[in-house]
């Protein structure tokens, strides 16, 4: 225990020294944030282990930050980017699955392997992103809207890719396959009831809960019923097979419409990111491991990562070109999709535990996921401070 509070300690202190920094060079805090995980992990100083505590703490960070998004979203925005979203996550999906599939057949010959590796790359982790928005005071743009909308359909077609692929592998080799159809059938079932549910949700739920509050006073009864909401749409949406920050997003955006907003916006906003948001964006860091690094390792990294970043900016880019968005606006919103943060962890991780990809991919894709996070802050602020030499 007594390691676990200095280890949050050093956390918060070299994060917020990082963020200081980064602000000072007028770049975005978050990459000053990461840079202090990258620092405290076994890379550099080697004082934080990447342990179940902190690995509690980041996902409760993530979850919450997520959280603070919904409830900032203006809904208003975000349904009119609606179909855009759908089109811009779609060619954000598709691109980046050929370009990682194609790519790993340089270096690998298992089909199923190959075509995960396509799959861990069309994951897309929008925190970071969405930090970076906040503090260039560019969330609740067009640009902005689009790409969490895109980030929110992404992540559920992501999912629904992976356990296709699961269902696939866990039946490959024998001459019926039923049980793997109705996996694969139950997976687009419990999808589509998410999605729908969602909708719903936010149409109609935030007119009950005016009514409900119209007669309560702002205060932590508010607050404390408002975090359990998040925490059980994470729940939901988990146990549904759905990512817990995308359950806890939609509960965002279910009270970003309800009469106590900014209350509630201001005090989630403390705790986000006054603790767990730090601890979030330092575990990104701290997590890296590169034990077992070696010119093969480098050399996978490196394709992967052209694969990565070439197919989120130019498919999701091109997607928004085609939706009459400036150039501008669609690079920015394809630069905006580029990092993979947890989310293509978490995928890597699956295929590991289900024999479908080996452990020697695992630290090219490790690799990967740091340097699109990176990167991502770094580019989102040079388009943005480029608009206007992007003429349409």
């Amino acid at each position: 225990m007594e390691k676990t509070l200095l280890d949050i300690s050093l956390i918060l202190i070299f994060t917020k020294t990082g963020g200081i920094i980064a602000r000072k060079l007028k770049m975005p805090e978050v990459l000053g944030e990461l840079i202090a995980g990258i620092i405290l992990g076994p890379i550099a100083l080697n004082i934080i282990q990447y342990n179940d505590n902190i690995k509690l703490l980041s996902n409760l960070g993530v979850i919450i930050l997520m959280f603070l998004v919904g409830i900032e979203t203006n809904i208003e925005e975000f349904k009119k980017a609606g179909l855009s979203s759908f089109i811009i996550a779609v060619a954000g999906i598709v691109l980046p699955f050929i370009l990682g599939t194609l790519s790993a057949y340089i270096f690998f010959s298992n089909f199923l392997e190959n075509i995960f590796i396509g799959v861990i790359l069309t994951a897309t982790s929008v925190s970071i992103t969405v930090e970076t928005l906040k503090e260039l005071g560019k969330l609740n743009t067009r640009v902005g809207t689009n790409i969490l909308g895109a980030a929110v359909i992404d992540d559920i077609l992501g999912l629904i890719l992976i356990s296709v692929v699961i269902a696939v592998a866990q039946t490959s080799g024998s001459e019926t396959s039923p049980s793997g159809s109705m996996t694969i059938i139950f997976v687009l079932i419990k999808a589509i009831l998410f999605c729908g549910f969602s909708i719903l949700g936010t149409m109609y739920l935030p007119k009950y809960i005016n009514k409900f509050l119209g007669r309560i006073k702002p205060g932590k009864e508010i607050l404390i019923f408002s975090l359990a909401f998040a925490f059980l749409g994470a729940y939901i949406a988990e146990s549904m097979g759905i990512a817990a920050i995308t359950g806890t997003y939609i509960c965002g955006l279910v009270l970003s419409n309800i009469s106590h907003r900014a209350y509630l916006e201001r005090n989630i906003k403390a705790i986000s990111s006054g603790f767990l948001s730090l601890v979030f964006f330092a575990s990104v860091g701290i997590e890296a491991n590169l034990r077992g690094l070696n010119l093969e390792v480098v050399f996978i990294a490196f394709v992967m990562f052209i694969a990565a970043v070439m197919g989120k900016i130019v498919g999701c880019g091109c997607a928004a070109r085609a939706l009459k968005m400036s150039r501008a606006e669609s690079i920015q919103i394809g630069v905006g999709m580029v990092s993979r943060g947890e989310v293509a962890i978490i995928t890597a991780n699956i295929g590991l535990q289900n024999n479908i990809i080996s452990e020697k991919i695992f630290l090219p894709t490790l690799i990967v996921v740091i340097l699109t996070t990176i990167i991502t802050p770094a580019l989102l602020k040079i388009s943005f401070s480029h608009k206007a030499s992007f003429k349409s």
